[in-house]
């Protein structure tokens, strides 16, 4: 008994979630590192009023709405594994391009310069 409780024990360790800062110790799957970017961009919510101009729940359904779109968009030039910093950065910067809102004003995204100042007076 104690045996079997040993070998779930070593086998949940070794199920433990991927983490964007091991990605070089312990490489990351296509699926899961999308998914960790996911997290990242929902994260991104947090001062949501400030930076988006939105409240925290429509900046998470703002993303949410956008992710599976991203996530499909990213998914055919993300490798199979990724075992790389700089690549996982790549891969984030592009998930986070698409998911993560511009500045809202009105109620309208605003992505310039020139739709800020026609939207935001």
């Amino acid at each position: 008994m104690a045996l079997v409780l040993a070998g779930l024990v070593a086998g949940a360790i070794a199920q433990a979630p991927y983490s964007l800062k091991t990605v070089e110790a312990r490489p990351i799957p296509r699926d899961d590192i999308l998914q960790l970017w996911r997290e990242v961009a929902l994260q991104q919510c947090a001062d949501a009023r400030k930076r988006f101009n939105l409240s925290n729940e429509e900046c998470l359904r703002e993303i949410a709405r956008r992710a599976d779109a991203c996530t499909v968009s990213q998914a055919p030039s993300t490798p199979a594994l990724v075992a790389s910093t700089a690549v996982s950065k790549d891969i984030g910067r592009k998930y986070l391009q698409c998911a993560v809102p511009y500045y809202f004003c009105r109620g309208v995204e605003v992505k310039t310069e020139k739709e800020a100042l026609a939207q935001c007076r």
